[in-house]
Order: C-alpha cells, then structure tokens, then sequence
C-alpha cells in the first residue's frame, strides 16, 4: 500500500471514530437527563404527605413508586449497552488502524492512558445510577 492510500485510511479510521464519538456523548446526556428526571419524580413522591391519601392514591404512589425505579433500571441499562456498543466500534476501528504501524497512526490512536480514562467516563456513569437504582429497589 503506498503512502497516500495509508494516509487515507487513516483519515477515514479517524473520522468513523469521530462519528463514533458523537453518539456516545449523546448517550451519555441521555442517561444523565433521564436519570434527573426520574431521580426527581421518586424525590417528589418520597415527600408526599401521607396523611392526604386515601387507598386508592396509596397503592398508584406504592405502585408509581416501583415503577420509577423500574423504568430507570431499564433505561439506564438500556443506553448503557448503546454506550459500550460505541466503545467497541471504536476499539474496532482502533485495532484496524494499529494493522498500519510503519504509518503515523498516533493521531487516530492517541494515548492509551488518555483513550481509558475517555472512555471510562461514559462507561461508568450508567453504573453508578443502576448501582443507585438497584439499592433504593431492595432497600
């Protein structure tokens, strides 16, 4: 392969990480804005006073109540495995780079440590709303 048709692969490697990169924040923002809202919802139905209700409204607030969490559980996971998905298509897309090492591929590669800490933000941060979830579920 001559120079130019390698440096044009990895231009295109590139920009497919890039376009990776895209939808995975975008997850994320949807796991964060999802996770406000039905964070809000328990917090607002946990400050219900109980002396207003009658039984109909005790069993829709035990009900709605589960199924919060229920919900934020699924979606969470839900976007979480999106997220991962992203981060494999990138790990892809960075393994068929590597294949060129007598290239300068280091723009498409970056460094490892800086690629794990990147990546593990998005990673993470559905674990730490399902771990949240999971634990106000079996309380």
């Amino acid at each position: 392969m001559e120079m130019h048709e390698a440096t044009q692969l990895l231009e295109n490697i590139r920009r497919r990480i890039e376009h990776e990169d895209n939808p995975l924040n975008q997850r994320v923002s949807w796991v964060v804005s999802s996770q406000a809202f039905l964070l809000t919802g328990y917090a607002i139905l946990l400050n219900d006073p109980q002396v207003l209700r009658n039984e109909h409204f005790n069993h829709t607030h035990d009900l709605l109540m589960k199924l919060i969490q229920i919900t934020s559980i699924a979606v969470t996971a839900l976007i979480w495995f999106g997220i991962l998905a992203g981060i494999v298509a990138m790990r892809d897309l960075r393994v068929c780079a590597a294949k060129h090492p007598s290239y300068d591929a280091n723009h498409v590669q970056g460094r490892a440590l800086t690629r794990r800490v990147g990546l593990a933000i998005p990673a993470l941060v559905p674990v730490a709303f399902l771990v949240t979830w999971l634990l106000l579920l079996v309380k």
